[in-house]
């Protein structure tokens, strides 16, 4: 006879450990996601927003954008940039990734979404993850 009441117990533990290793990478005490390993800033002065961004510009040296988090919040930041302050889904990006996230010079593409981690010390945005679906 099958033991059902095992197999739960067995299944509750393996899901636990799935939860708990697999997401460790990314969280630091106190439920903060950790920054990547480049990131230069005290963990006591950054933070990190994550969603989709609703207003976008660019110019040679400076972007700016609205971000409709996905803590409800909605932020505004105009920052210099340069492709060093750039990833896309945790990687370098480069100049030819640029046609992955507009779809002009300029112009976001719809639903673009990203994770902006700032820095409070410099007031500018340390880093643009640009979270960019592999299945489109």
């Amino acid at each position: 006879m099958f033991d059902t009441s095992k197999f739960f117990t067995v299944m509750s533990a393996a899901l636990l450990a799935v939860l708990i290793f697999g997401t460790s990478q990314f969280a630091l005490a106190g439920g903060r996601l950790r920054p990547p390993a480049d990131f230069a800033c005290e963990p006591n002065h950054m933070t990190s927003w994550i969603g989709t961004l609703v207003f976008y510009w660019r110019d040679a040296s400076q972007l700016g954008f609205t971000i409709d988090t996905d803590d409800g919040t909605q932020e505004s930041l105009i920052t210099p940039y340069s492709l060093d302050k750039l990833l896309i889904n945790g990687e370098h990006f480069i100049d030819e990734d640029w046609s992955k996230v507009e779809s002009e010079v300029g112009l976001l593409k719809p639903m673009t979404r990203a994770r902006i981690w700032l820095c409070d010390n410099d007031g500018n945005a340390t880093l643009i993850d640009w979270q960019i679906s592999t299945f489109l």
